[in-house]
């Protein structure tokens, strides 16, 4: 019997090519999509499983109640928190505190490399299972100066030899002997780091001024990460309770520091909540649930497509049905028979996902902000499993509709009236799920639209100053004034000057800024340049002067921007001019010149009071204005001149044009990921869209052929079909058009400088559906327009 239900649904697969091949396209992408989110979640989910007390530990977060900006919540902490929960509660077995402070380059033997990570407590071992190489104790941070390196960084530096033992220096933290190594890990942490140094040698650098002070700082809560293991049987409400008291203890209501703590397992940090100052980069708990909840709205579509050709396949399939039932084929063995074709078209549609899915991967994996998570898409046996069991479930769940329908159909009434013979009286349920289908294309039209305006926008808009002949080039470390020194030698070198940032992208420093000493501080923005940095990038002095090009800067003079003069409600420009503020609210300095409200940041964020103030020992950046046409010549020796400034490091520069389309490049890869995701929903629904066309015009093949008779054109007879198509997409159209806008609008307030959005977007959204899904039906409508009434009618 099971071998009869196999040939036969092979038989009709290969018979009804047109139906299995729709069918098989729509479940195929589907389930590659829904594989693709299945590996992304997997992923995420995955973190930090290894820790054998996972259930106990905590990480202690703080709630800033004083902040006026969207995120208050952080994950770090204060440092001496730690050492509190310790001492002050039984119920604490071990605590781990992390300073996010360590970063440098380390020299050993004439190899220099730059290395990232923590001053970490000597428990860390104790509470996280990180194991270390050659087995050895977990004391290995017990001692001032002690260094344990990855095992990726430990063999950067000593290769194949043992590294124990060693030291490697450090400019700003001394010489640190190496403790342990790290061997590489399977298992995904949301705790990256390179290097672990001992915390003990954090009073040594607090004593020598090269650290701030940390250890005993209550009000510094932006970089340290504080872990708490509780023993057995412990509640993390007792933990909270402490915290709670903690705070208050600490902190009083009218102090100008106001912080509150709370735990979170570590199991639920990743995927968690958004949170300032994480530590490592990973999807948002909301993301992961976006994207599990779309992978269901994605196979949910394509079954019941899958349903609804089915059901209109059944109709061309009545009779067989009828002689089954009649020959003595009970329910249950047609259910089996149409079961076992669906499940056998949904597996052909997993090896052809798995395909696409292969395919999908490098793509997927190539976009920025995949590989800024570093997503690995592991697939194993249980992943395939998985696949499995979601296609055969899917095959199930999609066939069980049309097998309930069929195998409850009356022989009688198919062999009395087979071409008039109806499985659905009313469709209205799919009528909505086919409206709703191409509302969701809808907003994604429009919304893919507004994506791309807004993404040329930002590239091509007057930032107000020129970027397209500047070139930064990174100091790291260099002094500026031996970097200017050689290359302004060079003829291709206009004018070169220094800053502390790159306009355009983001990245500045924050001042308060006010009048008098009495008054209210102002949150403004800062820069760090020299007397050439407003000719070299193409800004222009709008009232006032420009820096005098005296050898020795002077630091008590500044330029500001429209917005300063507008905040401190100067008469004009020019009375700016000459006037004295406080920045940082108590440093007096001299405003000698006024610029437009240039882009100095990233176009969504909106632009704040600018000051720009000469200051040799924050510059960090050396901007040269190119005047050659030939680039790559001009690059090479750029090179050659940087490796007789540092032998050492390799020239870390680009063009200004270049590094503000890498900053966008993630608004790129958002417009790649929903324009998939568009021609993804506009696909299912057209496969949805035929499908009913389908169903409806072999349920009034009759009705047509009657018309025909009477004299209807074919002309007249399509529209009539249509009609009813029509009215569906415009329905879709009322209700998509007022979502697009409503959803497109929030995410556009969150933008200072951003696109218009009209009528003029919405239209060319919904014509953009309308003729897909106009062209969907069309051939079905005009082969049941053209056909001849004699084949419809004869057997009436």
């Amino acid at each position: 019997m099971i071998k009869s239900y196999f040939l036969t649904a092979f038989r009709n697969i290969l018979k009804h090519r047109n139906f299995s091949i729709i069918n098989i396209l729509g479940l195929s992408i589907s389930l590659a999509i829904c594989m693709l989110i299945i590996l992304v979640v997997q992923d995420q989910l995955s973190y930090d499983n290894f820790h054998k007390n996972l259930n106990r530990i905590f990480r202690i977060q703080s709630k800033d109640n004083l902040s006026k900006i969207a995120i208050s919540k952080y994950a770090t902490t204060t440092w001496p928190l730690a050492r509190e929960l310790k001492d002050s509660y039984p119920f604490v077995e071990d605590v781990v505190a992390l300073y996010n402070n360590f970063n440098g380059e380390g020299i050993c033997d004439e190899k220099r490399f730059q290395v990232s990570g923590f001053f970490a407590t000597s428990s860390f071992f104790n509470v996280f299972n990180f194991k270390l190489k050659n087995n050895l104790a977990s004391n290995s941070l017990d001692e001032p100066n002690s260094i344990v390196l990855t095992e990726e960084v430990a063999n950067k530096f000593f290769g194949d030899n043992d590294p124990l033992g060693k030291v490697i220096i450090f400019e700003r933290y001394g010489d640190l002997k190496v403790t342990g190594v790290i061997p590489k890990m399977e298992q995904k942490s949301h705790i990256q780091f390179e290097a672990l140094v001992s915390a003990s040698t954090l009073p040594v650098l607090e004593k020598e001024n090269k650290i701030d002070d940390i250890t005993d700082n209550w009000e510094e809560f932006g970089s340290s990460f504080v872990y708490v293991l509780l023993k057995e049987n412990t509640r993390q409400s007792d933990l909270d309770t402490a915290l709670v008291k903690t705070g208050k203890s600490k902190y009083p209501e009218n102090g100008k520091v106001n912080i509150s703590f709370y735990s979170t397992p570590i199991s639920k940090i990743v995927p968690g909540p958004l949170l300032a100052n994480e530590n490592g980069v990973f999807l948002p708990k909301a993301f992961v649930i976006f994207f599990a909840g779309l992978a269901i709205v994605i196979m949910l579509s394509a079954a019941f497509n899958y349903t609804s050709l089915s059901i209109a396949r059944s109709l061309t399939r009545a009779k067989e049905y009828g002689i089954r039932k009649s020959f003595g084929a009970s329910r249950g063995q047609l259910v089996s028979q149409i079961l076992t074709e669906a499940v056998i078209i949904a597996l052909i549609s997993l090896f052809f996902a798995f395909i696409i899915l292969q395919l999908l991967i490098p793509a997927f994996c190539g976009m920025r902000f995949m590989s800024m998570l570093k997503i690995d898409p592991h697939q194993n046996l249980i992943t395939y499993l998985a696949y499995f069991i979601f296609a055969l479930t899917t095959g199930l769940f999609a066939g069980l509709i049309p097998a309930m329908y069929v195998s409850s159909i009356n022989p009688v009434k198919v062999f009395k009236a087979s071409s008039n013979f109806r499985l659905l009286k009313r469709v209205t349920f799919r009528k909505i799920l086919l409206v709703a289908q191409y509302t969701f294309s809808i907003i994604f039209i429009i919304s893919i639209i507004l994506l791309y305006r807004q993404m040329s926008f930002m590239l091509n808009s007057e930032l107000g100053f020129d970027r397209d002949v500047v070139y930064d080039i990174k100091l790291n470390g260099q002094q500026f004034s031996r970097v200017k020194d050689q290359f302004s030698q060079l003829p291709e070198v206009a004018s070169i000057s220094a800053g502390s940032h790159i306009p355009g992208i983001g990245n500045y420093w924050g001042t308060n800024i006010k009048i008098k000493p009495e008054d209210e501080s102002y949150d403004a923005a800062y820069f760090s340049v020299d007397q050439n940095y407003l000719s070299t990038m193409g800004i222009k002095i709008i009232a006032g002067e420009d820096f005098p090009k005296d050898p020795v800067p002077n630091t008590s003079l500044v330029v500001i921007n429209k917005k300063a003069v507008d905040y401190f409600k100067f008469n004009s420009l020019q009375d700016a001019v000459g006037q004295s503020i406080l920045i940082y609210d108590t440093v007096p300095v001299r405003v000698i010149g006024v610029v437009d409200d240039y882009k100095y940041v990233a176009l969504f964020l909106p632009l704040k009071p600018l000051i720009l103030r000469m200051n040799p020992e924050q510059y960090r950046i050396a901007a040269l204005r190119i005047n050659s046409q030939d680039r790559e010549a001009t690059l090479a020796k750029f090179k050659r001149i940087w490796t007789s400034i540092d032998p050492y490091h390799d020239l870390d520069g680009s063009f200004l044009e270049y590094e503000i389309k890498d900053y966008y490049g993630l608004f790129g890869d958002v417009l790649y990921t929903v324009g998939f995701a568009t021609i993804l929903a506009i696909v299912v629904a057209c496969l949805g869209l035929f499908g009913m066309a389908t169903y409806s015009i072999q349920t009034r093949l009759k009705e047509v052929g009657v018309r025909k008779v009477f004299g209807s054109q074919s002309q007249s007879v399509a529209l009539l079909i249509v009609r009813t198509f029509v009215i569906m997409l415009i329905i879709a159209a009322i209700i998509g058009a007022p979502l697009a806008y409503l959803i497109n609008s929030t995410w556009l307030k969150f933008l200072a400088f951003h696109v218009s959005f009209g009528a003029g977007t919405l239209f060319a959204g919904i014509i953009i559906v309308f003729i897909t899904g106009i062209l969907t039906v069309l051939s079905q409508t005009l082969k049941a327009a053209n056909s001849n009434p004699v084949d419809i009618l004869k057997y009436e």
